[in-house]
């Protein structure tokens, strides 16, 4: 997951450093993506949810034959490519060239945003065109992504934020702790914007296992979600 060490700006994950150089790869729990030079994906590692987006939950990259050719892309749907990437506990979600975004994997908290707690990526037909966008509300894209052990964040086209998935911590930032994405009618323009003070907006965005930083359009920083 991004772990507090990953931050989410402009496409790249730039580790919290001015540099020209990008990382395109990012790990959660016990996977591991990348983006690669062709804009397409390519996860392995431990694949019991489906995190790897392959439809299956064959883990990958533990045997022999398994790696370079003979590794699946992950399907995006048609004519579609990765341009950021955030991997969570045991889910992955990419913002795509639409700048869109998709998620798949584990959904028991509605991490992946689609609505419902269906695991996506572990079984057949469940990639590519058969996976919905996550909607972030009429007419809003998704400019960075960060993703905690079970919550996503994004930043928005207008610089705002909206997360979803466990707040158990308060990690989404809402004033409760009531999980969002898992139920119908959560997403899109019903999903709340965090409330970053007046007059401010987001640049950068970074989830730990159970908080969320974000760093302002005044260069502050503010946290929120478990401080213990």
């Amino acid at each position: 997951d991004s772990a507090g060490n990953n931050i989410a700006s402009q496409y790249t994950q730039t580790y919290g450093f001015g540099t020209s150089t990008t990382f395109p790869t990012t790990s959660g729990r016990y996977h591991t993506c990348t983006i690669l030079d062709n804009s397409s994906v390519k996860c392995w590692g431990k694949n019991e949810s489906g995190q790897l987006g392959i439809g299956d939950t064959n883990s990958r990259g533990d045997g022999a034959n398994e790696m370079g050719v003979n590794l699946s892309s992950v399907d995006l749907g048609t004519g579609r490519t990765a341009k950021a990437i955030a991997a969570g506990g045991e889910f992955t979600c990419a913002i795509l060239d639409n700048s869109s975004i998709k998620c798949w994997g584990k959904n028991n908290t509605g991490q992946l945003g689609l609505g419902n707690t269906n695991s996506r990526g572990d079984a057949g037909s469940e990639m590519g065109d058969n996976l919905p966008v996550v909607d972030l509300g009429s007419g809003r894209t998704a400019t960075a992504i960060a993703t905690g052990y079970s919550h996503t964040c994004a930043i928005l086209n207008n610089s705002s934020i909206r997360c979803w998935g466990k707040a158990s911590a308060g990690q989404l930032g809402l004033g409760n702790t009531n999980k969002l994405g898992d139920g119908a009618n959560e997403m899109g323009d019903n999903l709340p914007l965090i409330d970053l003070g007046t007059g401010r907006t987001a640049t950068a965005i970074a989830a730990g296992y159970s908080h969320t930083c974000a760093i302002l359009d005044n260069s502050a920083v503010k946290c929120w979600g478990n401080n213990s």
